[in-house]
């Protein structure tokens, strides 16, 4: 077990002792902080309980042991202050893309100007009028990640958000999300099975394996990345650091 220690800047302190469906234990022992404007990758096998950390960090599941603190405030449920993307992008289908960026503030909120700079932000400025249905996966997805920052949140959470878009278009939304969010003062927790997408976006990698009590999941390894953005894709250090993910992970890099 990996336990990262609390940091008096952190933005985020979580420590989730335990977590239980019926008599399965599904994380024990967890622990992560993460800083104002930090990008922080989490990997690990399937089943090892990524997403059901990142669903009580989310406050969409309460049922368990432990904390999560934002500014050292203790969540009692889903925040403002905290934007979601998910692994589909979960578009309302009677709404148009206005209304579907806006839906954090409620229905029919789509003439906020704030819509109309997300957009523009990603690259969707003159698709504001249209369906979900007349969207293309990454387009949909652009929507979403739209609605994620529509709130202006001080913490991002991101599914697996690529996963179901061809290579080309995730490459583009992977530096779509850093343009969004470098710079700025919005901290980001992804949840990823792509190592080198986690190595490409990321401040830290934390690796979570099913090594606790029962096969419970927890943070196993933290890796730094020292390399500055822009990032070569290609460079000698994303294969330096894959193979030291590999080998926690019991794979042969070779």
């Amino acid at each position: 077990m990996l336990t990262l220690p609390r940091t008096a800047d952190a933005l985020l302190d979580v420590r989730v002792s335990g977590k239980r469906y019926d008599t399965r234990v599904v994380l024990d022992s967890i622990s992560l902080t993460i800083k104002a404007g930090e990008i922080v990758s989490l990997v690990g096998p399937s089943g090892c309980g990524k997403s059901t950390l990142l669903r009580i960090i989310a406050g969409l599941d309460r049922n368990y042991d432990g904390d999560v603190l934002l500014d050292s405030q203790r969540q009692q449920g889903p925040s403002s202050r905290v934007g979601v993307v998910f692994q589909e992008p979960r578009l309302l289908p009677w709404l148009d893309v206005a209304n579907n960026v806006a839906f954090p503030a409620g229905p029919r909120r789509g003439s906020d100007p704030r819509v109309g700079e997300l957009l523009a932000q990603v690259g969707l400025a003159n698709a504001r009028s249209s369906l979900p249905k007349h969207l293309s996966g990454g387009m949909a997805q652009r929507v979403a990640i739209a609605r994620g920052l529509f709130t202006n949140p001080d913490l991002l959470l991101l599914d697996e958000p690529f996963s179901a878009v061809d290579a080309i278009t995730r490459m583009r939304l992977q530096d779509l999300l850093l343009s969004l969010v470098s710079g700025g003062k919005t901290a980001t927790l992804l949840v990823t099975h792509d190592l080198d997408e986690a190595l490409y976006l990321a401040d830290r990698v934390l690796l979570m394996t099913p090594s606790g009590h029962g096969g419970a999941g927890r943070i196993a390894r933290e890796i730094a990345i020292p390399d500055g953005r822009p990032r070569d894709r290609n460079g000698p250090w994303l294969a330096a650091a894959r193979g030291k993910l590999l080998e926690s992970l019991g794979v042969s890099g070779s």
